[in-house]
Order: C-alpha cells, then sequence, then structure tokens
C-alpha cells in the first residue's frame, strides 16, 4: 500500500461489533433495526457474512452458493444504512469449504485424507488452499465482492491449511494431487502422514513459504480492487488491521488461560505497530454450543485486557444482535463499548513503554515443539503477577521492530531460533543489555535443525548433555540478595527435566542443585550433598550479562502456581537481571501495563483486576480498597493524575528515590490511570 493511500483506520475508534450471521438471519433482517441495534452499542465497525461458501447477496458467479433465505433488507442497503450511521463496514469472507452441489463439479478442489476421502461437514466440503478454488477462483468471488458491496474492509476466515472440522474431528495433513506435486517440486519428498515422517521439517516449511506466498499475493490483488481498504493479513508489507480471538472449548485443557487476551493482543501491537490490532471475546463457550455465552464478567475482563494491552475492541456473536438468544454479556460489552466511546481520544496513538521484552515465535508452531510453550506462558505469568511492564516479541519479527529499546530481554525455551535473529540477541547483550533465557533455547534453527552448537554465544554453553529428570531435587539459595528476598524460605523445588550442559570457563554457576533424593519413607527424606549443578548461570558477554536456567521454572509454575517458584523469579529478576517493577500494594491479581501517547503528553497505566478468575468460572472481580501504585525513577510530579473510569483526580507524590506514588481509592473491574505531563 502507498503512502499517499488514505487509511481510515489510523487513529480510529475502533469498537467492532461481528455479527456472525446465519442464513435465516437475512430473512427478516431490517437494516435500521440491525443500526439501532448497533448504535445502542457504540459500535464504530461492523463486520457481516457476504460470500465464499454462501454468497449473502445475489451473486453471478457459478462457481459461488447463493443463500435462499435473501427475503429481508440487502446488503446493500444494510451497509448504506451502517454508512449513514457512521459506522465501517468489514465484509466476512470464508473460502475454506464449498457446498457439496460445487464439489460434484469440481472434485479436485478438495482436500483428501489419508484414504483419499474428502471432509463433507453437512454438506460442506472443505477445499484444499494449494487446490484451484482458492489459488483461481476465490479471486473472481473477492472481486464480485468488492464491486457489488460498498465495504470498507475484508476479513477472511479459516484460511491456510485445515486439519480439523468443526468437531474437532482431526484428519490429518491435505494428501490431495495438488499437495503431492507442489511439495514434490519443493523437496523432492513424498507428503508426510504424521509428524514424525521425515519430510515432516520440510512439509512445515512448505507450508509456511506457500502461505507467505498467498497472502502476499492476496494483498496485492485486493489494492488494485481498492487501496484503501482495510485487510485482516499478517504479511512481510504490515498494513490493514490483525484479528485474534480470546475464546474457549469445551475439551480445553484447564484452568482457563487468564491472559488469553492480554496475551493475543501483545504480540500484533508489539510486532506490527503500524498495524491496527483488533482482539475479539467470543461470546459463545465453543464452536458446539454457540448459542450460549461465557460468563459475562469474562466478557468484561477480556475486553478490559484488550485495552490494557494496546488493542481495539471486538466482540464476536453468532447470529444478531437483536435475536440473540443469550443476552448475559451485552451490560459488561455496552459498558466497556460506552467507556471507550466517552475516552477514545485517549487511546487513539498509545505506544508501549516497557523496557523489558518476552520473546516468542510463530517458527515453533510449524515443528513439533519439547514444552509446548507452557514455559511462555510461565514467564507471562511471571512478569504480569509482579507487576513489571513488558511486551511480546516475536525473534522472527526482533530485526524489523528493533530490541535496542529494551533493557532486558527473556527467552523462554526459545528453542527454534534463527541465525540473524541470535545474532542480533548476541549484539543486543555486547551493548549492554541484559538476557534471560531457559529451557532448549537455542538448540534448534528456523529449518528445525537440531544445532551442533547454541545459536546464542552470549550465553556461554559450549554443549548440551542429555536431558534428566530432577524430581524430588532442589536448589540451593546461596545468591545473599536473592536469598534476603525470600527468607524464611532457603530452598527452591524442582521438577521435570533439567539440561545437563558444559559452559565456558568464564561462567559464573549460582545456586546448586541437591540431586534427586529419597521421599519415602519420613525417615530417610533428607540429603547432605549437593553439586555442581546451577540453578542458573551468568555469563559476562561485551557491556552486558547473559542468565541461562536449564530447567523449565515457567512451566513449573503455570502447571502448579506455587509461591516458591514465583518468589524466586521474582527475586531473580530484581536482584539479578535487574528488570524494574511497579511497586506498591496491588495484589497479584491485578495486571498492569503502561503505554505512552505518541505526542509524549500523557501515559496511561491501566490496572486490570483478575480476581475474578476462581479455579475454571470468571466471576465478578472482588472490589479493592486503598491502593497505592509507585512508578519508578519518575523523577518529577506530573500536572495531573486522573481515573478515566471515575473522572476523578488522584492524589500523587514523589517518593524517596524518585518513584510517582498514586493513591487509588477503589478498583474494581479495571481502571485507566491517565498522568498528563
Amino acid at each position: 500500500m502507498g503512502d499517499n493511500v488514505k487509511k481510515w483506520w489510523d487513529g480510529y475508534p475502533w469498537r467492532l461489533i461481528q455479527t456472525n450471521l446465519r442464513e435465516i438471519d437475512m430473512e427478516d433482517i431490517d437494516a435500521d433495526a440491525y443500526v439501532r441495534e448497533l448504535k445502542s452499542f457504540k459500535a464504530t465497525v461492523v463486520m457481516i457474512n457476504t460470500s465464499g461458501i454462501i454468497a449473502s447477496y445475489p451473486t453471478k458467479l457459478p462457481y459461488q452458493y447463493q443463500s435462499q433465505y435473501l427475503k429481508g433488507g440487502s446488503l446493500e442497503k444494510i451497509i448504506a444504512a451502517c454508512h449513514g450511521a457512521g459506522i465501517k463496514v468489514l465484509a466476512r469472507t470464508d473460502f475454506s469449504k464449498v457446498r457439496y452441489p460445487l464439489y460434484q463439479k469440481h472434485p479436485e478442489w478438495a482436500y483428501r485424507d489419508l484414504q483419499g476421502n474428502i471432509v463433507n461437514y453437512e454438506g460442506d466440503v472443505h477445499c484444499c488452499v494449494n487446490g484451484e478454488y482458492q489459488r483461481k477462483y476465490m479471486y473472481g468471488i473477492v472481486r464480485e465482492t468488492l464491486e457489488t458491496l460498498d465495504v470498507d474492509g475484508i476479513f477472511f476466515n479459516m484460511g491456510g491449511y485445515q486439519i480439523s472440522d468443526y468437531s474437532n474431528n482431526y484428519h490429518g495433513f491435505c494428501q490431495c494431487g495438488n499437495c503431492a506435486r507442489l511439495f514434490g517440486e519443493y523437496s523432492g519428498m513424498e507428503l508426510p502422514k504424521k509428524d514424525t515422517d521425515a519430510s515432516y521439517t520440510a512439509y512445515s516449511l512448505f507450508r509456511q513459504e506457500t502461505m507467505a506466498k498467498y497472502n502476499r499475493e492476496l494483498i496485492e490483488f485486493i489494492q488494485t480492487i481498492n487501496p484503501e481498504l482495510a485487510i485482516c493479513c499478517v504479511s512481510e508489507k504490515p498494513d490493514g488491521y490483525i484479528r485474534q480471538e480470546s475464546n474457549t472449548a469445551l475439551d480445553r485443557a484447564l484452568p482457563h488461560w487468564q491472559y488469553d487476551a492480554t496475551a493475543s493482543t501483545k504480540w500484533a501491537v508489539a510486532n506490527y505497530p503500524h498495524m491496527l490490532a483488533s482482539t475479539n471475546s467470543v461470546d459463545f463457550i465453543d464452536i458446539p454450543v454457540r448459542h450460549v455465552s461465557v460468563s459475562p464478567a469474562q466478557q468484561g475482563l477480556r475486553l478490559a485486557q484488550v485495552l490494557a494491552a494496546g488493542g481495539r475492541l471486538d466482540y464476536y456473536l453468532i447470529g444478531r444482535l437483536d435475536n440473540h438468544e443469550d443476552k448475559t454479556g451485552y451490560t459488561y460489552i455496552k459498558d466497556m463499548y460506552h467507556y471507550h466511546a466517552a475516552n477514545e481520544d485517549s487511546y487513539r496513538s498509545l505506544k508501549s513503554v516497557a523496557d523489558v521484552a518476552l520473546f516468542n515465535t510463530f517458527l515453533g508452531r510449524g515443528a513439533r515443539r519439547r514444552n509446548s510453550g507452557g514455559e511462555f506462558r510461565g514467564w507471562y505469568r511471571f512478569l504480569a503477577e509482579t507487576h513489571r511492564p513488558f511486551d511480546v516479541v516475536l525473534s522472527e519479527r526482533a530485526g524489523s521492530i528493533g530490541i535496542d529499546r529494551y533493557k532486558t530481554l527473556i527467552l523462554p525455551d526459545l528453542d527454534t531460533i534463527s541465525d540473524s535473529a541470535a545474532a542480533l540477541i548476541d549484539k543486543f547483550v555486547d551493548d549492554g543489555g541484559v538476557l534471560v533465557a531457559s529451557g532448549s533455547t537455542g538448540w534448534t534453527d528456523d529449518s528445525y535443525k537440531p544445532r551442533a552448537q547454541n545459536a546464542l554465544k552470549s550465553l556461554g554453553i559450549e554443549r548440551k548433555h542429555l536431558y534428566g529428570n530432577v524430581r524430588s531435587a532442589y536448589f540451593q539459595v546461596d545468591n545473599d540478595d536473592i536469598a534476603k528476598s525470600m527468607a524464611p524460605c532457603s530452598l527452591i523445588y524442582a521438577d521435570g527435566d533439567y539440561i545437563y550442559s558444559g559452559y565456558d570457563e568464564n561462567v559464573k554457576g549460582f545456586m546448586p542443585m541437591r540431586p534427586p533424593q529419597p521421599f519415602g519413607p519420613p525417615e530417610r527424606c533428607y540429603t547432605k550433598n549437593t553439586s555442581d549443578w546451577p540453578c542458573y548461570t551468568m555469563n559476562g558477554y561485551g557491556k552486558g550479562k547473559a542468565f541461562y536456567m536449564p530447567w523449565y521454572p515457567g512451566s513449573i509454575y503455570l502447571r502448579q502456581g506455587y509461591v516458591n517458584t514465583l518468589n524466586f523469579v521474582d527475586a531473580f529478576l530484581s536482584n539479578a537481571a535487574g528488570a524494574a517493577q511497579i511497586g506498591g500494594n496491588l495484589s497479584p491479581m491485578v495486571e498492569t501495563s503502561l503505554m505512552e501517547d505518541a505526542s509524549g503528553s500523557f501515559a496511561l497505566l491501566h490496572l486490570v483486576n483478575g480476581s475474578g478468575h476462581f479455579g475454571t468460572s470468571f466471576f465478578d472481580p472482588v472490589r479493592m480498597y486503598g491502593l497505592n501504585i509507585v512508578l519508578p525513577k519518575y523523577g518529577k510530579l506530573p500536572a495531573s493524575v486522573v481515573s478515566l473510569v471515575t473522572g476523578a483526580s488522584l492524589k500523587h507524590s514523589l517518593d524517596g528515590s524518585g518513584g510517582l506514588v498514586i493513591e487509588l481509592p477503589e478498583l474494581g473491574l479495571f481502571d485507566a490511570i491517565k498522568i498528563i505531563y
């Protein structure tokens, strides 16, 4: 997209509602009533089903199935009514499937499983992303949609290589002729049948590269039709918007990930700063039960988290707002949308001022990961629950966004990392930064091949030995600063894998392991020996320091949640790694974020009260009273400090070390404290 093209979404007060219209919703839909409902929420953007599997307008194309229920207001009339009310319209499309009669005419479009069977789900047949439907005929549907309907943007649902159906039945990698031919040309190999096959690594790279090309060509095509459309598509030319989901699923492992909305937003905001980050709160519990909503408080928590992370409000439901059969979440959603409408000027151009970057990667999604992301989520909790502002940075985007503005980088089991990203991280440390790594960080390249040497020279690891299970082992707290912070406890419990490594001679080890020991009978539960295996190491590298934990504290904390692990990491981050935190008397259940307006005229401190998350349930949060917050090293008093939720001016002062102390009388679901310079 050229620099002179108008991007209407820049600075736009984006409050999106996706009414995922069913065929029957078009039978009696009334354009004016539809818009009235949107206005009652103060929505400024709406997403409407238009085309793909089913055309919700009269189509002239023989390869698009037209809905038989187009008896109410037409899409053209609905869109005109939205525009008349100042509401932007996004076209929702889905090219992952075709109706069975179209498949019968074009069986070569279909996905095929290991036995050569199609996936026919209630008359909708899965299409392969490498077939002519998505590579050729889709473009005709997109053109007709954009030339027929006066939409402001477009969204593509369920793109890419689909391997499961709506009931979450796994069907495996597509084995169709198109996939076999293209993958053979790419690799000279046969398609893998399972993820342990020799060709799976190459297949993972093949999927990444074909989808990158697919997205690039699709964006370029759309921009030839209308260069001013907002496009939902991540590419190497970031523009438009990124849309994530905060959702639940009946068969997903419990407990629910309480930071789902924040985590989904943070990576988009930090890695694609020129794109708008829209994270939707999915109304329903799961795809099989789309007509019953999640807990109302969960909707409110998600939306508060999205704003705190720098994202835009987004709500998604099945059907229309007026005929939805479970409206229990509407009060929370309206409250958040109305709040944003009243304060939209404060949210137009925020940027994070965090000096800690928590790394993750898209690369690991294409290969078998030893830790399945658990270490990342555990470190996410460490930072959130000790009130350390942080961004989530993808290793493959480090060169594009620049990492030199951070003081500390944390790499939780970042096994898959490219040579170029590793070189950037080493330079960061060499220039004076602090690196913290754990688990198998640095031992796999971006082609998913094991490395003979660790990618990160700054860690000072000479070699990697075999994993060993260290259940019943402990680490002895012998670091004076950490011991003082953790007193009266002098042990850290270990569990799971430990990586026995060899280190350079200048690497220092801290807190030696007490090896696995007897744990029964009670009379024999003791050990006198410690080993040379450290809890963590430190390597001076250039002007900086690199710390390494050859175990998985994040995974342990995510799984077990004991303060023994949290207290250790908190003390380590403060005393060894020097990662600053927001002080005061905030509960660990209060999530914090600190952002600044692009003009530099004010900062926005968000507090999100997660105390309503109780086991597997989400209730109204417990109201908290008499809070004080300390922002470290602030330097001088701001002109004013105001709560955007209550409108009240807040008492504030400087402490002896120059920290800004803010007094907040009461906290409900959330607050946004505006610090005006």
